[in-house]
């Protein structure tokens, strides 16, 4: 009574009106209801009725109305009964919310079969519908234009693209001509996505490897800028479909990516083909194309060629274990004939003669006789007189075993470390291997049984793994063999110590192998394997998968070996074995009917009839058992009537999936008959999207939906279930659900806190958006308006941006001008609600008043953040002039906006670039004078950081002139300012150039120095530090910086002599010897090659210095000498080499300048580094009898 008092209470009465219409109309199914539909309008047709009176007749209800005109327009048309009112009858059904009709009203072809203009479609249908419908009206627009009228296809996407956008217009791209895609692509910058390629490639394969050649990494000039970024990894996937139709152009898309990963792995048929195709390329080209292949395919004939061409070029490169993995699949004397052979052909040396990349992987598959020489070698380099260590194998292992085993012997009967010994044990094995010694190897076993046998088990465990990495063992021989047997009995026999469960199961299966293949009986390794399959983790007992036959006959004998055990051993291990034997046999039937191998005989349960009963007796004692899940499903699948005495009184197991539609399409009275199984499924899974499939599906049957509905609702109203609601939105009409949640929506705006029903009450009203999404067609929007009011918007965003999407733009439009007047995180919704759904021209126009209109600074980055994008995506006068008019009226107000410097000029067309450029910096000019000092700063940083070199190569003269005015030389103490970034983009950008633009802004560069030496040279800042004049700062860090700044050769020597001739027309050598002294020294450098040159020359000109600044001063000469010698020279030369080289030929030059500027150049050096590596050159001073001399360098040498 009380539930009933609250359903009176509410006024909520379900009717489904729509629901009880598809229920009137004949049939069980969709199918036969759509039928019975079309027979009864053809009927009326045949009779001579008109549109509007078959829509009137009687059988069709009125609730079906829309959708009835829809079907009775389409066959009018399809009968040849054409008139205005059926295409108006579609094209009002294409108009509809409703998805139903919208769908029925897409599939009429005479409709789309007869387009013959734009204006049309843009005026009575593309600016009227939702969101979702206009999407889906162009795709299929480009359908049905595609390979027909590729002019009217070119008329419709310069239409949308107008209206609406590139995004908007690129489905109709694949209908049209291949010049005008290609045109588009090129204007447009556009990056195509993986399916649009795969669609246009079928059509225009010459106009997609056109467009996969845009990813040349050659195109990407420094010098140039380049907005069309096309990425070739993103198409990684489509690029081996290439090798079927156009193989060249694959090699040649493929080639010019062979310098970055591009990470391509083809199938083997692709592979297959590639090599069957391309062997002229491959093995032209083998380092470029070799990781196509298959390796196990490549001949030896093939690999003779190709394998010197893969030998890198420089001989530093040369690695020998990386190259021995091209050869691992051929004959070891193939192999190491071909690899010594190429090395001398390309490098004109023996590999062999260097000791270094003589590897260990080399000498596995040298001959005999030059592995002992090696190794010999080797040892003598590397002392190795004590054996052991934790590398992998001593060199000594290469020497002939019965040189090296009986030392190993000794010393393992003097180490008590046990992991020692092992790894001793395991260098014998190695040590054999090598040899191929098996002789030796039979003693190594025999020594290990006899020796160790009372080891700890992980000595044993270690033992075995080793000897299966190292040998094949599946092929040594019976006497082997036996030791082996003997040594793994003997740690079954000891199983409860042995840790016995842990050996690894391939050397068992290998065993068993061994052991069929000599007709020996298996059976002692299979109980073995049996002990540890059953009491191990391992829940997957098919072993040798390979063999068939072999897999059958280990199942039979775990059978056999699970039947006879005795009753106590079985039952500590019974629970864990039944299952999984079971399911081991089930998995061995299926994998070979699929191979449909005949010749194997499939296990038949039947035959076993004592597991059964084992597992009947399991299921008494725990029937929640977690190993049983598989089991069921299998057992169910395979021997149903098992299944059945084992779960009588289980029930099926339903799911929702593809398999349950079907279902329903082909007997709805199975699904109607189990429905409730269906609902409680359903209201579990409620969020699963097969669900919401199934449930909207069920509309057009009979009496499923109406039961639905009304557990739905009762679950809703008294269960209190608001899980349901996603369910009833699925299943009713929009208007239906509308109507019943309507009276359950907040009243107030306010969560009330203070009571403790509301906990409650927010978590029922947080579960109605997503019922609005299911909804069909979509909930008014002032319903969900009401939701985003107060505090409930976080739970209602995804159900407004859905709802919006699937209503008519002339309701959403002022839907979201009305919230854009609301609270601001309401505000910012509404604005991007209009930017999804509105044509550009309004959306320029929205965006533009908003921008004026909107106060807060946290709706304005919204509005600014979508100007951004539209201006990126289509840049044209009106998006500029919008961009342009935002950039200028930015104040401190926006400076959230700048947290993240917003102005990428990544894709700025080269004709806006300047003019953005000057309305940034005039915007950063306009915030000056009211934000922080450091907030400017941080602004004019981010600012100059944005212009790379081929911006910087289009932007006028005068307006990088003014930034350099304004910047170069604007020092503060620290490194965060704006002349640091001036000067990089002085050095790095504007002098990297030649010829006569580098004269003339080297001209440009003097003039700007002079000028602001002149006015700045005298001029104290004493806020930064008593003593501090910034511009003398900024000069010596910028002479410096260019001094030190890798540069072209042919640049170089020009802008260090125009630096120097322009420092001295305003400067003295007084001014700034350090700026005065790098010059020089670069200028030293600049007309030689070598440091011996160099050395020579500076020896030459330390007579003038010490000349000009006096003795006194020798000390700062070596100092900024020192400083040039670190980071001045070319990077041809290592820094070591180039000091060594230098000191040593200007101690040699003979003079006391020379020898002292030599000795104060290690002394400064040795303060870094020590001076160990320079002590020829010290012995050679100390012989000078020079006092100065002599005392500095007994001074280093302290």
């Amino acid at each position: 009574m009380e539930e009933e008092q609250v359903k009176e209470n509410s006024k909520i009465y379900l009717k489904t009106p729509y629901l009880d219409a598809i229920q009137s109309i004949p049939g069980e199914s969709a199918h036969d209801k759509y039928c019975w539909i079309a027979v009864e309008i053809k009927a009326r047709i045949a009779m001579g009725a008109n549109l509007e009176e078959i829509v009137k007749m009687e059988q069709f209800p009125r609730a079906l109305y829309g959708l009835i005109k829809v079907e009775a327009a389409k066959i009018l048309n399809r009968t040849g009964h054409t008139s205005q009112s059926n295409y108006e009858a579609i094209e009002e059904g294409l108009k509809s919310e409703n998805t139903e009709i919208f769908s029925r009203s897409l599939q009429a072809k005479e409709f789309f079969n007869n387009i013959t203009d734009f204006d049309y479609f843009s005026n009575n249908l593309l600016h009227h519908v939702s969101y979702n419908t206009r999407c889906k009206i162009i795709k299929k627009l480009a359908h049905r234009l595609a390979g027909r009228n590729p002019q009217l296809a070119e008329e419709f996407f310069d239409g949308i693209l107008s209206s609406y956008g590139v995004d908007r217009a690129m489905p109709i791209l694949v209908a049209c001509s291949k010049l005008f895609i290609k045109d588009v692509i090129s204007k447009q910058k556009l990056v195509l996505s993986i399916g649009m390629v795969n669609l246009l490639y079928k059509r225009y394969p010459d106009l997609i490897v056109w467009y996969l050649k845009l990813s040349n990494p050659a195109l990407n000039d420094p010098l140039e800028r380049r907005i069309h970024h096309v990425k070739i990894s993103e198409y990684k996937s489509f690029l081996p479909k290439l090798i079927r139709r156009n193989l060249s152009a694959f090699v040649e898309i493929y080639e010019m990516h062979s310098k970055n990963s591009l990470g391509l792995h083809l199938s083997r048929k692709q592979a297959n083909r590639f090599a069957w195709n391309a062997k002229k390329y491959y093995l032209d080209k083998p380092n470029i194309f070799y990781k196509l292949l298959i390796p196990e395919n490549i001949s030896e004939e093939d690999m003779k060629i190709m394998f010197p061409k893969m030998l890198p070029d420089k001989i530093e490169d040369f690695n020998t274990n990386r190259m021995l993995q091209y050869l691992r699949q051929y004959p070891k004397a193939f192999s190491v004939s071909l690899l010594l052979k190429s090395y001398e052909n390309v490098y004109g040396m023996s590999l062999l003669d260097e000791e270094k990349i003589v590897t260990a992987e080399l000498m596995k598959i040298l001959p005999a006789e030059e592995r002992v020489r090696q190794a010999k070698i080797k040892t003598r380099k590397h002392d190795e007189d004590s054996i052991g260590g934790n590398d992998k194998f001593m060199w000594r292992c290469f020497l002939p075993a019965n040189e090296v085993l009986p030392k190993i012997r000794e010393r393992i009967a003097k180490t008590s470390d046990m992991f020692e010994r092992k790894n001793l044990v395991s260098q014998m094995l190695f040590c054999c291997k090598v040899n191929e010694d098996d002789e030796s190897l039979l003693e190594v076993l025999k020594y290990v049984q006899d020796r160790h046998r009372n080891e700890m088990s992980s000595f044993h465990h270690a033992f075995l793994v080793k000897i299966q990495s190292i040998y094949d063992t599946l092929h040594l021989s019976l006497d082997h063999w036996s030791i082996l047997f003997e040594i793994i009995q003997r740690m079954y026999a000891k199983a409860k110590s042995s840790d016995f469960i842990n050996v690894p199961m391939d050397f068992l299966e290998t065993a068993v192998r061994f052991r069929l293949n000599n007709n020996l009986p298996p059976e002692p390794i299979l109980k073995m394997m049996f002990f540890v399959l059953s009491r191990g983790y391992q829940s997957y007992w098919n072993v040798l998968t390979d063999y068939p036959e072999y897999e059958r006959l280990c199942l039979l004998h775990f059978l056999r070996i699970a039947e006879q055990m005795e009753q106590e051993s079985w039952n500590a291990i019974k629970t864990k074995t039944i299952p999984n034997l079971i399911m081991s046999i089930y998995r061995f039937n299926e994998r070979h009917a699929k191979v449909n191998d005949l010749k194997i005989e499939f296990f038949s349960m039947r035959d076993y009839p004592w597991i059964f009963n084992e597992l009947f007796e399991m299921l008494k004692e725990n029937r929640q058992d977690f190993r049983l899940n598989a089991l069921k499903t299998a057992l169910k699948k395979n021997e149903i009537d098992i299944y059945n005495h084992l779960w009588p009184s289980e029930p099926d197991i339903v799911t929702i999936d593809i398999n349950t539609m079907n279902q329903l399409k082909k007997d709805p009275k199975r699904i109607l008959s189990h429905w409730e199984t269906y609902y409680d499924l359903c209201r579990k899974l409620n969020y699963n999207g097969a669900v919401h499939r199934f449930v909207r599906s069920l509309r057009w049957y009979n009496t499923i939906p109406i039961k639905f509905a009304e557990r739905c609702v009762d679950g809703v109203l008294k269960g209190k279930n608001e899980n349901l609601l996603v369910m009833l939105g699925s299943l009713v009409h929009g208007e239906t659900f509308a109507k019943f949640i309507e009276p359950l929506l907040p009243t107030e705006k306010m969560i009330d806190m203070d009571e403790q029903s509301r906990q409650n009450s927010f978590s029922f009203l947080h579960k109605i958006p997503y019922g609005m999404e299911m909804a069909n067609p979509p909930v008014p929007l002032e319903l969900i308006g009401r939701l985003c009011e107060g505090d409930y918007l976080s739970s209602s965003l995804s159900a407004l941006n859905n709802s919006c999407r699937r209503t008519s733009v002339t309701k959403v439009i002022p839907f979201a001008k009305h919230l854009c007047c609301q609270r601001v995180t309401v505000a910012k919704h509404g604005i991007r609600l209009i930017a999804m759904v509105t044509s550009l021209e309004e959306l320029i126009e929205f965006l533009s008043i908003s921008w004026k209109q909107q106060e807060h600074h946290s709706v304005r980055k919204v509005v600014f953040d979508k100007v951004k994008h539209l201006f990126r995506r289509m840049p044209s006068p009106s998006t500029w002039g919008l961009m342009k008019m935002i950039i200028s009226t930015i104040s401190e107000k926006e400076e959230s906006l700048l947290l993240i410097w917003p102005f990428d000029l990544a894709d700025v067309p080269n004709d806006y670039i300047t003019e953005y450029l000057k309305i940034v910096l005039e915007m950063i000019d306009r915030l000056e004078g009211t934000s922080k000092e450091q907030t400017i700063k941080s602004y004019i940083i981010s600012f100059l950081r944005s212009i790379d070199l081929a911006i910087c190569n289009i932007l006028p003269d005068e307006f990088l002139v003014e930034l350099f005015r304004r910047y170069l030389f604007n020092e503060t103490c620290n490194h965060a300012n704006p002349a640091y970034v001036a000067r990089a983009l002085l050095i790095n950008l504007y002098l990297e150039t030649t010829g006569d633009n580098l004269d003339r802004r080297l001209d440009t560069f003097s003039k700007i120095f002079v000028d602001a030496v002149k006015s700045k040279w005298n001029m104290l800042d004493s806020t930064e530090s008593p003593h501090y004049y910034p511009i003398r700062n900024s000069v010596r860090t910028l002479i410096t910086e260019i001094v030190y700044t890798k540069m072209k050769p042919e640049a170089r020597s020009l802008v260090i002599d125009r630096v120097m001739e322009t420092f001295l027309s305003v400067l003295t050598h007084e001014d700034d010897a350090q700026c005065y002294l790098l010059l020089i020294y670069a200028q030293e450098w600049n007309r030689v090659k070598t440091p011996k040159e160099f050395a020579t020359e500076i020896g030459k000109k330390l007579s003038e210095l010490i000349e000009i600044y006096t003795p006194l001063f020798s000390y700062f000469i070596a100092d900024a000498l020192k400083d040039f010698l670190k980071h001045g020279h070319s990077d041809n030369f290592s820094s070591e080499y180039f000091l060594r080289e230098f000191v040593e030929t200007l101690s040699e030059l003979g003079t006391v300048e020379a020898s002292y500027t030599a000795a104060q150049v290690l002394f400064l050096f040795s303060k870094e580094s020590g001076a160990n590596c320079h002590l020829p050159v010290l012995r050679k001073l100390a012989k000078t009898e020079h006092p100065a001399i002599k005392s500095l360098v007994n001074h280093i040498q302290k």
